[in-house]
């Protein structure tokens, strides 16, 4: 059957928790409640392709807006045309449950031509959700090809990446193959988003400032086992054109009033030629707005650093994850040395672009000396921000599998909030020692090295904050090098090595999402 038009439904927050989706590859985060929202970049990419295709679109952002599933129900109750609508919910790892449960009270309440879920983490999630009534459909890997032809009454059987209920279980059709050619995908649909809702924060003393995500390739040739990226978008690296990106970079800064953009690419830089030519055209074309990416260290040579900078970059996300290599060997990280890290940051800090380090304890591999390893360069790195997560098995990616095959975690343990919380240990730290040293980094982190944002504001240029912020750097600093050589010896006397197979099943059960 074909449907007259499609909503789209961002889900209620779980209770006392606000949901990233577009977090961790499009696999999702929870963070404490009262946390900015953040759009999952499919949905207006969806609503995109679909409303191209002629089809009748909306969209129901309960998480942005606060709503609660009482309130979606009530919402949806008044359109005439939803007995013939497909709905359509956006899912992830850590809200699955929340979800689905989201999904069986719409199911009870309403009567709808169809009701499918979709997000790059459902193809790991299926065996969870096939044992739900309320869902119809599931959508596997990038959505907008298997709706759009869903929509227009495609037979079942014939649209690739999906899976389907018929009356004796579920069938599944062949793996779709992901877009290649993101130009001819139109510009994300932010008009039918609530855009006012989403803000980055522009420092700790300088109050918030609208912003948007967009994504200029999509794919991380790279395979880190414990990323989510490749999972979600593939390892072939495909991009866009550098006049297609700067078209919806114009359109955010001259439609939308957007003043910030944050491109969600795993690999911004993975063909410098093609980001010199995006800023010189977003020089040419005199758009202002400051922007930040992420990508690896040693994808980016000063040329194209000052290109950037001069486009208005104001930031660079990069992974550090271990700065052991062999550690970075075993998962599957192509190696970068310190020395490529320093200078990259100080080549950047050079040209008043603005770097954030990220940092994994408890990697497959990862001991007590190459953790505290890592604590220590983070110190000297001197990254204007660092973040300390902690080693996650995503369900889905290899990370999981080697979780598993270890006796760290049950095969079917999903339940993972995010990437701070429930580590498994590794083969030679118990889970509780891990999470020591994770708290340990974390103190590091907030108090010392990012300072809670005190003195923290790289767009003050008044000489007197300047000056200040200088001074901090240098106690703040001083202070982080003593905190790491006291843990450092502290941690030496209570952690012990678990001797080779001691370590069996430990599954770490986080607190309830709701």
């Amino acid at each position: 059957m074909s449907y007259t038009r499609a909503i789209v439904i961002n889900p209620p927050n779980p209770s006392g928790y606000v949901s990233n989706k577009d977090s961790m590859g499009g696999f999702g985060q929870l963070y404490p409640e009262g946390a900015p929202p953040f759009p999952p970049l499919d949905i207006p990419y969806l609503l995109a392709v679909l409303a191209a295709a002629g089809h009748e679109v909306s969209v129901v952002e309960a998480g942005a807006l606060g709503l609660h599933t009482e309130a979606v129900v009530t919402q949806l109750q008044s359109d005439a045309q939803l007995s013939t609508a497909l709905v359509l919910v956006r899912t992830s790892l850590p809200t699955i449950d929340v979800d689905l449960a989201h999904c069986a009270v719409l199911r009870a309440r309403l009567r709808m031509g169809g009701l499918a879920v979709f997000g790059p983490a459902v193809p790991s999630l299926r065996s969870r959700i096939e044992r739900d009534p309320s869902i119809d459909f599931m959508v596997l890997g990038e959505p907008d090809g298997p709706v759009a032809e869903l929509m227009r009454g495609q037979p079942m059987d014939r649209v690739s990446g999906l899976i389907y209920r018929t009356s004796d279980g579920w069938r599944s059709t062949p793996e779709r193959p992901f877009e290649r050619d993101l130009d001819s995908i139109p510009v994300p649909r932010w008009d039918l988003m609530p855009i006012d809702r989403y803000v980055i924060p522009r420092s700790s003393v300088s109050g918030d400032e609208r912003f948007l995500p967009m994504l200029s390739s999509r794919g991380c040739p790279f395979g880190c086992n414990y990323c989510p990226y490749p999972i979600g978008q593939g390892l072939k690296w495909r991009f866009r054109s550098a006049s297609n990106v700067v078209d919806e970079m114009e359109q955010l800064v001259r439609v939308h009033g957007v003043g910030h953009i944050l491109f969600r690419d795993p690999m911004f830089s993975m063909q410098q030629k093609r980001v010199v030519a995006i800023c010189d055209e977003v020089v040419r074309r005199g758009i202002r707005v400051h922007w930040k990416c992420e990508t690896r260290v040693d994808c980016l040579d000063e040329p194209t650093i000052v290109a950037m900078a001069r486009a208005g970059c104001v930031g660079v996300n990069f992974g550090v994850e271990s700065i052991d290599p062999d550690v970075q060997k075993g998962v599957h990280r192509k190696p970068i040395t310190e020395a490529d890290f320093v200078e990259t940051v100080g080549l950047l800090h050079k040209h008043g672009i603005s770097t954030f380090a990220f940092f994994v304890v408890g990697l497959p591999g990862d001991t007590l000396d190459t953790i505290l390893q890592s604590v220590a360069f983070a110190v000297r790195i001197r990254a204007k921000w660092t973040q300390f997560t902690v080693a996650t098995p995503f369900v889905g990616t290899p990370m999981h599998t080697w979780a598993v095959s270890q006796g760290f975690v049950a095969p079917d343990f999903y339940k993972i909030l995010n990437a701070h919380t429930a580590s498994p240990g590794n083969e030679t730290l118990q889970s509780s020692d891990i999470e020591r040293l994770h708290r340990f980094g974390k103190f590091l982190q907030n108090n010392l090295l990012n300072r809670r944002g005190i003195l923290k504001n790289e767009r003050r240029d008044d000489p007197l904050y300047g000056a200040l912020r200088r001074i901090a750097d240098v106690v703040s600093y001083g202070f982080a090098l003593a905190f790491v050589k006291c843990g450092s010896m502290y941690f030496r006397r209570t952690v012990h090595a678990v001797p080779p197979g001691a370590r069996r099943l430990r599954v770490v059960q986080p607190s309830s999402a709701g």
